[in-house]
């Protein structure tokens, strides 16, 4: 039985190797969204200063149902100024990796 998990970081590591500056941007792109969806049981949002963000990968770990801490991660190396991923080497099963950001 296919496992979406599974299958999504297969496919976000394939998009990753087509075009990584693309995928870097998209990862690292952030919008600001309301409390209300900030508190939602399973799309991981983050307060910065008074504003709630959400990241398209507290989006798919939300849409996915996976644990608090979201089933799929990214690894790379971060900037320590910005707390952001500077490059994505990999998208990965936070299940099997038990890390919820990798660098």
């Amino acid at each position: 039985m296919p496992d979406p998990i599974t299958d999504a970081v297969k496919i976000l590591n394939d998009a990753l190797e087509r075009d990584p500056d693309a995928m870097a941007q998209l990862v690292g792109m952030r919008v600001v969204c309301n409390e209300k969806l900030a508190a939602h049981p399973t799309i991981q949002a983050f307060q910065h200063g008074d504003e709630f963000r959400l990241g398209i990968l507290g989006l798919l770990n939300g849409v996915l149902g996976g644990g608090p801490s979201g089933d799929i991660g990214a690894q790379g190396p971060v900037d320590p100024a910005t707390g952001q991923l500077k490059k994505i080497k990999r998208f990965v099963d936070l299940r099997l990796e038990k890390l919820d950001v990798l660098a």
